[in-house]
């Protein structure tokens, strides 16, 4: 857990600082592969990007100062998800306001691992067909999966001992 003085230093060097140089927060994102599904999560509620429980998002999160992209993804699933995951290739990177997010496709090791870790933060994680529009996903994510899906898909057709 981080301490009071972490947290504070972490604020000021992500929100204010960089921004104040124009960088971006990066952040990753993961898409979970299992058979023919990916994995969704409900986004959290916030009125700044318009976003509600009732939207979907892909598993991920912030890099920590000093952290590697690949440790970050590893971390964020496990904290979302209490998934091991094995990444396979990263999709690609797409910037947004503050942030640039960094696109990973990824495998479970382990699917019986998977529940709700933070159920302050979401309500659900479900496994969905990439192909169905009927699931809500936020406007960035879709835009993002829609912009990777060739890769996806390649991936979701090639069986995981050959990935």
């Amino acid at each position: 857990m981080k301490s009071v003085f972490s947290k504070i230093y972490d604020f000021v060097y992500w929100e204010i600082f960089n921004r104040l140089k124009g960088n971006n927060q990066d952040v990753v994102c993961a898409v979970i592969i299992n058979g023919h599904n990916i994995l969704a999560q409900t986004a959290q509620r916030n009125a700044i990007v318009h976003t509600d429980d009732s939207q979907y998002v892909v598993p991920g999160g912030k890099v920590e100062p000093g952290e590697t992209l690949i440790a970050a993804v590893h971390r964020e699933i496990k904290e979302e998800t209490n998934l091991n995951i094995d990444v396979i290739k990263k999709l690609g990177s797409v910037r947004n306001n503050k942030y640039k997010l960094h696109w990973f496709a990824c495998r479970p090791t382990d699917i019986s691992l998977l529940r709700v870790v933070e159920p302050e933060k979401q309500k659900e994680l479900k496994w969905v067909d990439l192909n169905d529009s009927s699931v809500n996903f936020t406007p960035k994510n879709r835009k993002a999966l829609d912009k990777f899906h060739l890769q996806i898909e390649k991936i979701i057709q090639t069986p995981p001992e050959t990935t």
